[in-house]
Order: C-alpha cells, then structure tokens, then sequence
C-alpha cells in the first residue's frame, strides 16, 4: 500500500484529500516526515503541520473532509491541554499535562489508534512486497501438465507463430526431455525455490542462440538447450520459451525425421552479419 505524498514548501503548495486514505494516514505522514516515534509525539507541531495541509485545500468536499477536520479539532484540543498546563504550571511529577481530570485521555486514544494503523500498514506493505516477489517466480518440479486443458486453453489464445507444430506439441517435446534425464544420478538434492524471472531466462535464450548464429549455427535443438542444467532452470527455460514465441522473437519447428524441436531467431533478433 503506497501513499502519494504531497509536497511542501515555502511557497503555497495544494493538498488534495485524495492523496490520503483518512485523518489517521495525513497524521501518520506528518509524524513518519518529522522521524520521530508514535509514542513521542510533538504534539503542537505536528498540530500546527495538519492544520497548514486543511489550509491548503482549493475546495472542500463536506462528505471527504468531515472526518480530518473532526481530526483537527482533535489535536488542536490536545495542543491547548498541553500549552494550557506549561502556561499554569501544573506539570507536577507522574502528571498527564493533556488529562488533568478523571476525563478519557485523547492523546492516549489518538497513539492508540496510530499504532494500529502502523500495524496495518506494514502488513499491508509486507504483503504487496510478497506479491511482487512470489508474481516472479514459478514452481520447480514435474510438469505434470494436462494435454486436454492445454488444447482448451491454447484454443481460446491468439495463434502463435510455430511451423508444423503446436504448444501441445512443445509440451509434450519438454516432458519427454525431463523424463529421459536421470535426475537420481544426482543424489539427494533439495526442493528449488527459483526467483529468476522469465524475462531473464529469455535473455539467457536468446544470446544463446544469437552465439550460435554468430558461430555458423542459425539454430539449435531444445534438448541441446537443457544441457547441464537443472529441473529448475528448464522449466524455466521453457516458459521463457512460449513468452519469446508468443512475443514473436524465436521461431520453432519440428524436424521431421529426427522428431527434435528447434529453435532460431528470428531476423530482428538475429546478429547482423559483417562481410
């Protein structure tokens, strides 16, 4: 969860409600700009910074800015507790400046409510970041795909550009690959969690193939591709795979005698040739 912070200056700047979820959010910015902790609040500043901000406002909407003036109104009956009892000097030993009487404490409500707000927020933000990572990554393991929902699901996609050959078809080439690796030659090895995005398996792929181009070699074979490399990284591989074909940067063909699918760029990917 992310908050548009308005700016300040010494010259006249506008504030738009908008920009902020509610009274606590606005609070919550002025007191996270000064650096100081929730519990240690300078009250009259911050007071003083709110106010300036409902200052600045072009047009007041009644139903949006009921609740931050109810806000101000809020701090501004601290602020006046507090200067009230500097002013008289009643700030005796264990005292509460801003509760003189047996009256319910506003400042110990309002730290009260910032607190579980911040709570909030940070499990907010910690959950969005958790998405950002998690929406990069993919699962290592067995395929496992379904060849019925495959065709189902290619069926209500766009047509890719694959010679004599379908996504089907690459699925199919993919698990036989995996399936003809001894994987148990390795030994006991641990579940990967890859983090790598498939963008930058596309550009692993593509420079690939382009130093083949550059060698002689204007394609090569996916198998040839899967060498020495882990589950992983080939399942990895394959999916960067179907994003470049769908994005039209590789092309893919089937050879018809050898069964092998292959692979090459396609000319706006390919190296240019110097003569």
């Amino acid at each position: 969860m992310t908050t548009t912070e308005p700016a300040m200056g010494n010259k006249e700047y506008t504030v738009r409600l908008e920009a902020f979820e509610g009274p606590i959010d606005l609070l919550y910015f002025l007191i996270r700009r000064a650096e100081v902790d929730i519990t240690d609040i300078p009250i009259a500043t911050i007071a003083d910074q709110y106010m300036a901000y409902l200052d600045g406002i072009d047009r007041v909407d009644i139903d949006r800015a009921g609740e931050f003036l109810l806000m101000a109104a809020t701090l501004t009956e601290i602020k006046s507790r507090i200067l009230g009892a500097e002013a008289a000097g009643e700030r005796e030993e264990g005292a509460d400046p801003t509760n003189p009487s047996d009256e319910p404490d506003p400042l110990a409500e309002l730290v009260s409510q910032l607190l579980e707000y911040k709570r909030f927020r940070d499990a907010a933000d910690s959950l969005e970041k958790r998405f950002e990572t998690w929406s990069k990554r993919h699962p290592a393991g067995r395929t496992g795909y379904d060849t019925e929902q495959i065709r189902t699901i290619m069926a209500e996609e766009r047509e890719l550009d694959i010679e004599d050959l379908s996504v089907v078809d690459l699925v199919e080439a993919f698990t036989k690959i995996c399936d003809t690796i001894n994987f148990e030659r390795l030994g006991e090895h641990e579940v990967v969690s890859d983090e790598t995005p498939i963008e930058l398996y596309a550009e692993d792929m593509v420079d690939t193939l382009r130093r083949g181009a550059g060698e002689g070699k204007e394609t090569m074979t996916l198998r040839s591709l899967f060498v020495g490399r882990p589950r992983h990284e080939m399942l990895g591989l394959f999916l960067a795979l179907l994003e470049l074909v769908r994005n039209r940067r590789v092309r893919v063909k089937q050879d018809k005698e050898s069964g092998e699918i292959v692979l090459g760029l396609r000319e706006e990917d390919a190296p240019s040739v110097e003569l």
